[in-house]
C-alpha cells in the first residue's frame, strides 16, 4: 500500500497577490482586480488609445504581474496555479499573449496568462506576455515535495534481466512501512557505530539520463535493519521514502527511478544531499549522509564493452554453476535500457566468439578479434546495419589487432606489441573493409620505419595518434607514451615525439580528451608478469587455489599536452583517493586491500558533456556489497559467478573540461548501470550513436547527420542541416563563435560544449 505525506506550503514575491491554502486544497491565486484579456487563445488586437490625454496603451512598455512567483507542488495536493496579467505601466490592462520557456515545469494558457504546475519538474522558468509588438517577462519557480511508502507503480517490478534489478541489481524498492514505522524513521535518531556508506561515493558527480544508483551501505553494531528512509533534497526538489528491508541482512536499497528522474531533472547546479535513517526494533539509527552534483547535461553515446562469461552469447563451456556455457561476446549498452545488448557473437562454439575490440569514435564501425585462442583472426561490423566483414588474410601475417580506427571510421592503426593477437611487425594503416568478407587495403604511410606503438588511439579530431613506444625508436622502452601528428588528406604523420615517461610503472592506453590537449592513461603499478596491458592474475586462469596477489594493478593519469613538457598527474578521485591521497574507496577481504589501484582500460567519451568530460574504465573494485569476491576472480572456468558477481566491472567518472596542468579535474567515479551483472566486463570503448538523417525524431544535434536538431513543421524536434542563427549545446559548429551563449560555450571538436562545469 502506498501512502502519502503531505504538507502545501506557497511563497510569493514581488507585486503580485498573496495566496495560500489549508492542507486539503490546491494552492491558488485569484485573479487581479482589473481584467486579464480576453480569455483563450485568440490573438489579442490593440486597446483603442484613451482619449483623455494620458498615456497611450498601444505604446511603451508592459508590465507583468506577479513579480517572480514560487509555489511548492506537495504529493497528493492538486496543482498549484497563478494568475499572470499583463499591463501598461499607467495600469491599463492589456489581453497579452503568454508563452514559458520550459514546459516541463508546467503550463501557461497562451490567452489568459494561467500558470499550473505540472508535477514533473522542479525548478525556475520564464513567462513572457507579449502583446502589439512588446513583450515583458518574468519568473516562476517551483519546488516540487514528494513523499511515499513503498515502491510506486512506476517502480514496482523493477526489471531483473542481465543487468540486475534497474540496471544496479539489488532486489528493487521495498514494500511499504506501518504508520508507526514511519514515525520511528522521522524521529531523532541515534548513532550506530559502524554504519557507513558504501556506495555511491561521496562528492560524485552525475550525469543527467542516467539510471539510478542502489544505495548500499555497511550495517552498523545494531546489525541488520528493518527499515530505510531516504531522503533526497536540493533546492527545487524534495524526496523522501520509506522502504521495508527486502533481503536479509538489509544493506542496500535503490533510489526509485522516477524519484531519481526528478531528482536530475529539478537541479540547477546546486549540491544534493541524500540522508539515510533506519529503524530496528522500535528504534532510528543514523543518519548517513553524502553529498552529490548533478551535471547540466545528459551523457551521449553508447558503450562497448567485452564480456567473457556472458549468458548473451554461449559458445564456451566449461562454466562453473548454471547449465556450464558461457560466452566471449562485445555488447552495448544503449539508452536508458536496463541490460545490455549483444553486438558482436553468438552461440555455437569459440567461432562465434567476438572479444578485444575497438571502434571509431562516430559510432560507425567496430573492429574486434574472433575465435578466441587463434588469435589472429578479425571481423568488421557496420553498427548502423549490424553486418559483420570477415576480415582476410587470417594467421601471423593479419596486423589487425587492437586497432586505432580513425574517428569517421574510414581506416584504421594496427597495434604492433606483445599482446595477444598483435605483431611484430611496425604499425600500418588500413581501410576497413566492406562486404561479407573484406581484405583491408593497405594505406600509403610515412610512418617511421621499424617503429612499434602500442595500444594506439587517435585524438577526437583525428590530428593527433596517442600510444605507447613499445619498440623500433629511441626512447621505445615499452612505458612511455608517445605522440604523432596525422595529416588525413595526406595519410603522412609529423614527428615522433615522447611525451610522458612514468617515474616508475607502464603507461597505457592512452584517450585523448574531447579536447584533444589532454590524454588519460593507465599507468601500470605492477605487472602480472604474463600479458602486456593485461588485468589479470594466474587466480583468472587458473583454479581458485592459485596466487591472486600478482594480478596486474594500475592507477588512472591524465596528461596535459598544452605545457612544454606536458604536465602529467594522477587522477584520485576517481581512482579512489582524498586530495591528500588516502584511499577513500572500502577496503574488504579477499584480495580489496588497495581498490585504488584497481582500475584499468579508460576510454574517453569523444562529445563533452555539462562542462565534463567522461571516462569509462574497467575496474576490479569492490561495487558495494553486491560485487565482493576476490578482484580477480572472473573466469567463469574456475569461478562460480552465477550468484556471486566478478568486481570486474566498467565505471564512469566525470573530469573538468579545462583543468589547470598538474591538478586532479577527475571526481569520484560511479557503477555503469545496464552491464551485465553476472559477468566480467572491460574495455569500454564510449562513442557517439550512429548519426540520424534529415527529418528524423532526435533531442539534441549530436545524434544527427546534418548536425542539428530543430522544430519541425509540427513542432516536434527533428534533424536539420539547416544552420541556424547560432548553435545550442552538442549541435556543429566550426569556431565558439558559432554557440549560443558564445561566452560560457565553445566549440570543442566541431560542437558546442559547455566549457567548463556550472
Amino acid at each position: 500500500m502506498r501512502r502519502l505525506y503531505a504538507l502545501a506550503v506557497l511563497a510569493m514575491t514581488g507585486a503580485g497577490v498573496m495566496a495560500a491554502c489549508g492542507s486539503d486544497n490546491a494552492s491558488t491565486f485569484p485573479a487581479p482586480s482589473h481584467e486579464a484579456g480576453t480569455g483563450g487563445d485568440d490573438t489579442p488586437g490593440p486597446i483603442a488609445p484613451p482619449g483623455d490625454g494620458s498615456v497611450d496603451p498601444n505604446a511603451g512598455p508592459l508590465v507583468i504581474e506577479p513579480l517572480d512567483p514560487a509555489l511548492v507542488f506537495t504529493t497528493g495536493l492538486p496543482a498549484p496555479t497563478v494568475q499572470f496579467s499583463a499591463k501598461t505601466t499607467d495600469g491599463v490592462p492589456v489581453p497579452a499573449s503568454f508563452s514559458i520557456d520550459r514546459g516541463e515545469i508546467g503550463n501557461v494558457a497562451t490567452g489568459n496568462g494561467l500558470f499550473t504546475a505540472s508535477g514533473n519538474v522542479g525548478g525556475k522558468a520564464k513567462i513572457t506576455a507579449t502583446w502589439n509588438g512588446r513583450s515583458v517577462s518574468t519568473t516562476v519557480t517551483v519546488k516540487l515535495k514528494v513523499s511515499e511508502n513503498g515502491a510506486s507503480l512506476a517502480d514496482a517490478g523493477a526489471d531483473g534481466g542481465a543487468g540486475g534489478n534497474g540496471g544496479v541489481g539489488g532486489e528493487g524498492p521495498g514494500a511499504a512501512v506501518s504508520a508507526a514505522t514511519a514515525a520511528v524513521l522521522k524521529s531523532a535518531p541515534a548513532a550506530d557505530a559502524g554504519l557507513t556508506f558504501l556506495y555511491p561515493y561521496d562528492k560524485t558527480v552525475w550525469p543527467r539520463g542516467i539510471l539510478a544508483p542502489l544505495l548500499q551501505w555497511k550495517p552498523g553494531a545494531k546489525g541488520d535493519y528493518d527499515a530505510v528512509y531516504i531522503r533526497l533534497t536540493e533546492a527545487a526538489y524534495e524526496y523522501e521514502g520509506f522502504f521495508a528491508k527486502t533481503a536479509a541482512p538489509f544493506s542496500h536499497h535503490p533510489i526509485p527511478q522516477q524519484a531519481w528522474k526528478q531528482l536530475l531533472a529539478s537541479n540547477a547546479g546546486e549540491a544534493v544531499t541524500v540522508s539515510l535513517v533506519f529503524a530496528k526494533d522500535g528504534v532510528a539509527y543514523g543518519p548517513i549522509t553524502e553529498t552529490w552534483k548533478v551535471a547540466s547535461a545528459p551523457l551521449k553515446g553508447i558503450v562497448y564493452y567485452n564480456s567473457y562469461g556472458t549468458r548473451l552469447a554461449k559458445n564456451y563451456g566449461g562454466a562453473k554453476g548454471g547449465d556450464g556455457r558461457f560466452g566471449g561476446a562485445t555488447l552495448a549498452i544503449k539508452g536508458s535500457s536496463t541490460d545490455p545488448a549483444l553486438v558482436a557473437g553468438a552461440n555455437g562454439d569459440q567461432t562465434q566468439c567476438r572479444v578485444c575490440h575497438s571502434v571509431a569514435a562516430n559510432g560507425s564501425v567496430l573492429i574486434t578479434q574472433r575465435n578466441l585462442g587463434e588469435e589472429q583472426k578479425f571481423s568488421a561490423y557496420d553498427l548502423k546495419t549490424g553486418s559483420e566483414t570477415v576480415i582476410s588474410p587470417e594467421g601471423p601475417s593479419a596486423t589487425f589487432a587492437w586497432p586505432a580506427i580513425y574517428p569517421d571510421g574510414s581506416m584504421f592503426l594496427g597495434d604492433s606489441s606483445s599482446a595477444p593477437g598483435s605483431t611484430t611487425a611496425p604499425n600500418a594503416l588500413f581501410s576497413v573493409p566492406t562486404g561479407a568478407t573484406g581484405t583491408p587495403t593497405p594505406l600509403a604511410t610515412n610512418w617511421p620505419a621499424g617503429f612499434r606503438a602500442a595500444y594506439p588511439a587517435f585524438s577526437p579530431d583525428g590530428k593527433k595518434v596517442a600510444f605507447t613506444m613499445f619498440g623500433g625508436a629511441t626512447g621505445a622502452d615499452q612505458k612511455t607514451l608517445g605522440v604523432m601528428t596525422f595529416d588525413k588528406t595526406t595519410k603522412t604523420f609529423g614527428p615522433l615525439t615522447a611525451v610522458h615517461k612514468p617515474a616508475a610503472g607502464t603507461a597505457v592506453y592512452p584517450s585523448f580528451l574531447p579536447t584533444n590537449d589532454g590524454i588519460v592513461f593507465e599507468l601500470e603499478t605492477r605487472f602480472n608478469g604474463r600479458d602486456y596491458g593485461g588485468t589479470r592474475s594466474d587466480a583468472d586462469v587458473a583454479p581458485p587455489d592459485a596466487r591472486a596477489d600478482v594480478g596486474t594493478r594500475a592507477e588512472l593519469w591524465w596528461l596535459d599536452l598544452k605545457t612544454s613538457p606536458p604536465t602529467a598527474r594522477r587522477l584520485d578521485a576517481l581512482n579512489g583517493r582524498s586530495a591528500s591521497g588516502v584511499a577513500y574507496v572500502p577496503n574488504g577481504p579477499a584480495g580489496h586491500d588497495d581498490d585504488a589501484t584497481l582500475n584499468y582500460e579508460p576510454t574517453v567519451n569523444p562529445v563533452p558533456s555539462g562542462g565534463y568530460a567522461w571516462v569509462v574504465f574497467t575496474s576490479r573494485r569492490l561495487y558495494g556489497n553486491v560485487a565482493t569476491i576476490n578482484p580477480f576472480y572472473s573466469d567463469p572456468r574456475f569461478h562460480d559467478l552465477t550468484s556471486s558477481p566478478t568486481p570486474k566491472k566498467l565505471w564512469v567518472a566525470a573530469i573538468d573540461l579545462n583543468a589547470p596542468p598538474g591538478t586532479d579535474p577527475s571526481h569520484p567515479a560511479f557503477y555503469l548501470p545496464a552491464q551485465e551483472l553476472l559477468a566480467g566486463n572491460s574495455r569500454g570503448y564510449w562513442v557517439v550513436d550512429p548519426c540520424k538523417s534529415d527529418g528524423t525524431s532526435c533531442e539534441t544535434g549530436d545524434e544527427c547527420c546534418g548536425g542539428f536538431c530543430r522544430p519541425g513543421a509540427g513542432g516536434a524536434l527533428v534533424c536539420t542541416a539547416t544552420v541556424p542563427t547560432c548553435s545550442q549545446e552538442f549541435e556543429t559548429c566550426k569556431t565558439s563563435a558559432d554557440c549560443c551563449n558564445s561566452a560560457a560555450y565553445q566549440c570543442i571538436n566541431g560542437r558546442c560544449a559547455l566549457s567548463a562545469p556550472k
